[in-house]
């Protein structure tokens, strides 16, 4: 074989192997362009009547849902107990709870149509201590296991009190700052006033 013969075959060869490097090449980007396809659409809006969300672990660990005409958005702990949650009472208005890890509830925020409210609940679920902001001043009573007020203090717009309460639930002491002065009220259980000082 001749110089120019074989000049002339390893052309051909040097054609063919650029042609096969240009044909790959294409090839590669065409399966990588097709493959990223076009980015997925998001949903301008999600609607369903529940929502879970699962931990790593598939426990549920909050949940969005509807009870009756009312929306609840809950969130649990690792052992699935209720710790917080978020509802809109119809017709009442907005409620906040916290929850102890045996499903008590300890903490609940209210907002209704008149006042905002605060409640303090014992181990056992009762009522100890409350706190509201009504039209004519706040309030915050103090109450024993039976869920009776044994203690209050108001600020009423004519001036501060502080009353004490029996067993009953009854007043029996008052103390008030009014525009005329210091007041004292002593009653008996039966809603009578015994004395007044001054």
């Amino acid at each position: 074989m001749t110089i120019e013969e074989r000049l002339t075959k390893l052309e051909r060869k040097n054609r063919m192997l650029t042609l096969a490097l240009v044909l790959v090449s294409l090839a590669a980007t065409l399966v990588v362009t097709v493959g990223m396809g076009p980015p997925e659409a998001v949903p301008e809006e999600v609607k369903a009547r529940r929502f879970i969300l699962v931990d790593a672990y598939g426990k549920a660990r909050a949940g969005m849902f509807f009870d009756n005409a009312d929306p609840h958005l809950d969130l649990l702990d690792e052992n699935g107990n209720v710790r917080l949650g978020l509802t809109v009472v119809k017709g009442i208005g907005p409620r906040l709870g916290l929850w102890d890890e045996n499903g008590k509830l300890r903490v609940g925020l209210a907002l209704d149509k008149d006042f905002p409210s605060l409640g303090f609940y014992d181990e056992s679920g009762k009522g100890r201590a409350g706190l509201t902001v009504a039209k004519d001043g706040p309030r915050f009573g103090l109450y024993d296991e039976n869920g009776k007020m044994r203690s209050g203090m108001a600020l009423y717009n004519a001036g501060p009190t502080l009353g004490f309460y029996d067993e009953n639930g009854k007043a029996r002491v008052g103390l008030g700052v009014n525009k005329d002065g210091p007041r004292l009220e002593l009653w008996d259980g039966n809603g009578q006033v015994l004395r007044t000082l001054p």
